[in-house]
Formats: C-alpha cells, structure tokens, sequence
C-alpha cells in the first residue's frame, strides 16, 4: 500500500508545475465550462498515453525509458527520434525549473542567483542518488506539503474573494479558435507524467492493476487542483481589479506577475510567503519528476553508475543556466509540440507496427489528438 500511495504522490507531484500558474493566463478567454471539459479530456490523455509506455515496458520484460525501448524494439531511427525530442524538453525542463527556483529564492533572500542555480544542481544530484525507499519517502513528503499548501492557498483565495465581492462571477470573453490554439499544447505540457512511466512499472513490480490505479488517481489529483485553482485565481482577480482581470484576458499578464498580485492582494506578508512557497514547491516537485525520468533513460543509454547519470542530469542545467540565462524559455513555447513524439507518436508507432498491437478507439483518438497539438504549436508560431 505505501509504495501504491507514493507512485501515486510522484504522478501528481510530476504533473503539478508550472502550470499551476500558466494555465489561468492561457484559459482566462475560454470560460470554466470549457476549460473543465478539456482538461477531462486531458486526464484521459494522458492516462492512455501512458498506458501506451506501460504496454511496451510489459512486452520488454523489464523497465525502460521511451528512449532505451525504441532502440531495442524498432531501431536506429526511432531511438535518435525519441532520444532527440526526449532529451531537448527534458534538459529544456530542467533548466527552467533551475531558473524559476532561483528566482523565487532570490526573492526571500538576497542571494545570486548562479549560486542558487548551483546549489540547485547540488540537491538534485544528492534526491537522485537516495536509495528508492529515501527517495519516494522524501518526495511524497513533498509532494503532500504542496498538496496542502494548494489547498490553503485555495481555502485563503476564497475567503478573500467572497469577503469582498460574493457575488462576483468570472465571465470569458467571446469564444476564439485562437485561444484554443494556445490552450490545448500547455495544458497537454502540463501533464506531463509519462518520462516516470519505467520508475511506476518497476516500483509496483510490474502489477498492472497498481499501475493503472497509480497513474490513474495520481492524473486526477492535479486535474482537480487545476480546476479549482483557476475558478479561485478568476475570482479573485475580478473581485480586486477588473482592469487587471481584463489584461489578463488580453494576454498582457505575465506568469511573474501573476504570482505578484496574488501575493499582494493577499495583504499579509505570511500570505505572500505563502505563495511564494507555493510556487517554488511547485517547480520543486515537477524538476524531481523530471530528474528521475531522465536518470533512467541516461542509466540505459550512457551509462549505468548512478551517480554518473546523477551528475548528467543536474550538470546540464545547471551550466545552461549559467552560460545562458533563460536560454530554454522559448522552447517552452513549442514544448507541447517536442512532448507528442515520445509521449504519443512513438509509442503508438512501436505498440502497432513493431509488436503487432490492435490499436483501439482511445489509442487512435490519443493520435489525432497529438496531430491537433503539432498544428496547434505551427498555426501560434506562424501567428
């Protein structure tokens, strides 16, 4: 039961990241109802989609990464696919969270940020290299503490609001293809869980019926969170400051100051704290998931000491951040479009054409959903 309960907390706390805060700004125009009715849609995703590399880690025999089983089952072309796309918005990842988390901190103390960006790297290295017991303790931990912090924080927002304005509800803007477009490759971004697909197989020692438990409340829990963190967000804000909520809806708000007003118009200085730790915790839970999916598939292709792969994983962002400030924030833009080949493509190719899988109606329409995303991120790019 505890190692169902913590592949569970690692899922949620993968999936809960950035887009805590990036998703208000990007479903401000789309109204709840449609925004409810896609992120359903996502849990639904996302879930098969990992179902999909659950499947090949079962035909293998043994856990891999998306990366390590596209070599062994299909070859060259797949492997250098997977392992290209793979690696760009993992290490991509990476380094904004290394970014963000100094940033944050930077904000409580007066602190560089390199230093912080080192020290990062630092504690990554050390999480990663805990044996799995220490490790899935240690992360569940986490994983709770951000859980309940969003919880608080959702709890504050509320009461806040509802003091000021009870009656005030959140109304979109009219209806647009364009905000669609921009919607749908963050919030298939934001749940992001299949890189830790090989860890839950072998964690759960391969009992599918865990495995589908596991990832199947471990989606929902941020899918919820989601959901009631953007209704208190949109209240809040049009409660406080309509000219605000209105840039907002014009897409003239950035994430950073986002996380400001709400800080502010907290008017407590243990409430700004608060959602400052919010945020970090965040980011915090997201780099570990991310962390170890990537030791995993280094551990198969480059090398098997972990430590080694350890270093790898927090050395790369750590000089990319470092060398090149913000470097990777742009790639973010298209990362939805980078995550469809080893989250969808790649596995639906191997399942169908290499092992001979019957493809049913929720693997097809994963498919035609990774299509949607692809022209989604080409039609903003052109835009």
């Amino acid at each position: 039961m505890e190692k169902l309960l913590n592949a569970i907390l690692l899922v949620s706390g993968t999936a809960i990241g950035a887009g805590l805060i990036a998703l208000p700004l990007t479903s401000v125009n789309l109204g709840m109802n449609v925004s409810v009715a896609i992120i359903f849609f996502m849990v639904f995703v996302a879930y098969k989609t990992s179902m999909m590399t659950i499947d090949l880690n079962a035909a293998n025999g043994k856990s891999a990464s998306i990366v390590d089983l596209s070599r062994s089952i299909s070859g060259e072309k797949a492997f250098i696919t997977s392992m290209i796309s793979f690696y760009t918005l993992s290490f991509s990842l990476l380094s904004v969270y290394f970014s963000g988390i100094a940033n944050t901190l930077s904000s409580f103390f007066n602190f560089n940020d390199n230093f912080i960006i080192l020290i990062c790297g630092l504690v990554l290295f050390f999480v990663l290299s805990l044996k799995y017991s220490a490790f899935s303790k240690l992360n569940s931990v986490l994983v709770v503490s951000l859980l309940v912090i969003i919880s608080s924080a959702i709890i504050q927002v509320h009461t806040k609001e509802a003091a000021i304005a009870p009656t005030t509800y959140y109304v979109p803007q009219s209806f647009s293809i364009n905000e669609i477009i921009a919607f749908l490759p963050i919030i298939f971004t934001s749940f992001g869980v299949q890189n830790i697909c090989p860890h839950v197989f072998e964690s759960l020692n391969k009992d599918r019926k865990k495995i589908k438990i596991a990832f199947l409340i471990g989606i929902l829990i941020p899918a919820l969170v989601y959901i009631v963190w953007n209704s208190c967000v949109f209240e809040n804000v049009l409660a406080r400051d309509m000219f605000f909520f209105q840039k907002m809806q014009n897409h003239q708000i950035s994430v950073g100051e986002l996380i400001q007003f709400l800080c502010k118009s907290s008017g407590s200085m243990y409430m700004e704290i608060f959602f400052k730790t919010l945020s970090l915790f965040a980011i915090i839970t997201s780099a570990i998931g991310i962390g170890l999916g990537l030791k995993k598939s280094i551990e198969e292709s480059v090398t098997s000491s972990k430590y080694m792969a350890s270093g790898v994983v927090c050395a790369i962002p750590v000089v990319l951040c470092m060398a090149v400030p913000n470097a990777f924030i742009n790639i973010l833009s298209f990362g939805g479009m980078i995550a469809t080949v080893f989250v969808i493509f790649v596995p639906y190719y191997l399942l169908k054409k290499k092992l001979n899988r019957k493809m049913d109606f929720g693997d097809n329409l994963c498919v035609i959903f990774g299509g949607v995303v692809v022209l989604c991120e080409l039609l903003g790019i052109l835009h």
